[in-house]
């Protein structure tokens, strides 16, 4: 079982990724009693994929959005908008139903007045 140190030292991480790694729970770790992490070598190779000289190979892909992925901004900012819209009209609504409260309101008090 290796600590947060020497995970980090094996995956060639910070420290702080592996703490963010186990926190997110990405990563599985086990708390002992002083609240320390102990991480299992197998489970830091499967989170960062370690290859034979012990450090994690860094990997860039580069792909160009799909069509959905390209649609999303607008059809989050159409929702939105429909959001507004019936934010609008509950808002009228109440106003409506308000006013007509205080209509009855101030006729009761004539009333008893």
């Amino acid at each position: 079982m290796l600590s947060l140190s020497e995970a980090a030292r094996v995956a060639g991480q910070s420290k702080s990724a592996i703490w963010r790694a186990v926190n997110s729970g990405r990563l599985s770790a086990t708390r002992t009693y002083a609240g320390d992490y102990q991480i299992n070598p197998a489970e830091l190779h499967r989170v960062f994929f370690l290859g034979a000289e012990g450090r994690a190979p860094t990997v860039s892909v580069k792909r160009d959005a799909t069509d959905r992925e390209r649609e999303e901004p607008a059809l989050m900012q159409a929702q939105i908008d429909r959001l507004f819209q019936v934010g609008e009209l509950i808002r009228n609504e109440l106003d409506n139903d308000r006013d007509a409260w205080r209509s009855q309101a101030d006729r009761l008090r004539q009333l008893v007045g």
